[in-house]
């Protein structure tokens, strides 16, 4: 702690062992803490001379069995289900889950923050962006107990995170197109600013090296996470002069879109380009041929983030980050073939 800074509940959590919510409990005399946390809970707080701030005891005080979901957007199919196994989950445990988006915008999920924080919420679960680590922080440090999914910001300790083994789902999916024969392998990816985004990249470039494949940055395009820059960015790499035989879409808010555009465009699929896309959407089975996923365990996802939560909510356990990722499936289907006879990958 710094010299002539007043201390916070930050400070007597770690100098008790503990988290913040484990002190604003011990504060405000709300929630089960034994009574050995508890003595060394208010030790630490006679040692540091701690005064709770009228704000954060009046946050602690007015808690329900509340929890907010900080989403990116439920227009995207893998965010839309993964709100709908959350709430289910979390009633199960008897908590009710207050729902904002963020659309990807950094001033939208800071007045998420801000109103769930208004709100009272017991904890958080969220997929965060890349803007707001301060007030995530801030949001801890109030002893509002947070679990990050899918998504983690590595520079905010102590929050548990549960997500998707990433890195290892994009190279089994490059893999798989490099042992069909496929050395012209494109990738759609989210922003490489996002976890998500760079362990998907990663992934990617770890089976190329692997099989000797070198890596092509023209093949590789970061869109943000909506529709625009689509259709510029498969026309840039079908007009490269040895355009891509296999594409990856890693960035599941834009699958469908490239997809469309493909078909819209007359390529045909797999003939001219073998596709796989991350998420098994519903639309993914619909069409001819049937689109090749990157499967996730979407309720396996939400019951580890719920659990995590509200063990959290309920514990004394120090402030100590925990992680679990989980694995997804390839699973093949229709839309993968060895590489044929190369021609004009777009007709338009």
């Amino acid at each position: 702690m710094a010299r002539g800074r007043a201390p916070t509940v930050k400070d007597v959590a770690e100098h008790a062992g503990v988290s913040p919510g484990v002190v604003s409990r011990v504060v405000n005399a709300n929630g089960s803490v034994s009574e050995r946390t508890r003595e060394r809970v208010l030790a630490s707080i006679k040692a540091l001379d701690y005064r709770p701030h009228s704000a954060a005891r009046e946050l602690r005080t007015r808690t329900t069995n509340t929890i907010g979901l900080v989403l990116a957007d439920v227009a995207n199919p893998f965010f839309a289900h993964l709100a709908e196994h959350v709430v289910r989950h979390a009633a199960e445990v008897g908590l009710g889950v207050l729902l904002t988006t963020t659309q990807e915008d950094p001033a939208m999920e800071l007045r998420s923050i801000e109103l769930l924080m208004q709100k009272r919420v017991r904890g958080v679960i969220a997929a965060p962006g890349t803007g707001n680590a301060a007030a995530w922080r801030h949001m801890r440090d109030l002893g509002i107990d947070l679990t990050f999914v899918d998504r983690v910001i590595d520079r905010i300790p102590g929050i548990d995170v549960v997500g998707m083994d990433n890195e290892s789902a994009a190279h089994a999916a490059t893999t798989a197109l490099l042992e069909r024969g496929h050395r012209r392998i494109a990738l759609v990816s989210g922003p490489s600013t996002t976890s998500t985004g760079h362990e998907r990249i990663d992934g990617y470039r770890r089976a190329l090296d692997e099989h000797d494949v070198a890596a092509d940055p023209a093949l590789v395009a970061e869109l943000a996470f909506q529709r625009a820059g689509v259709e510029n960015a498969v026309r840039a790499m079908a007009g490269l002069d040895e355009p891509p035989t296999a594409l990856i879409v890693g960035n599941t808010a834009v699958s469908a879109h490239v997809v469309r555009y493909l078909q819209e465009c007359g390529v045909r699929l797999p003939e001219d380009l073998s596709v796989v896309v991350f998420h098994d959407a519903e639309w993914t089975t619909l069409m001819t041929p049937q689109i090749t996923v990157v499967r996730h365990q979407l309720d396996d996802l939400a019951r580890t983030a719920v659990e995590m939560l509200h063990s959290r909510m309920n514990s004394d356990e120090p402030l100590r980050r925990r992680e679990i990722r989980l694995d997804s499936e390839l699973v093949i289907r229709s839309s993968l073939a060895p590489p044929r006879k190369r021609r004009a990958l777009l007709n338009t």
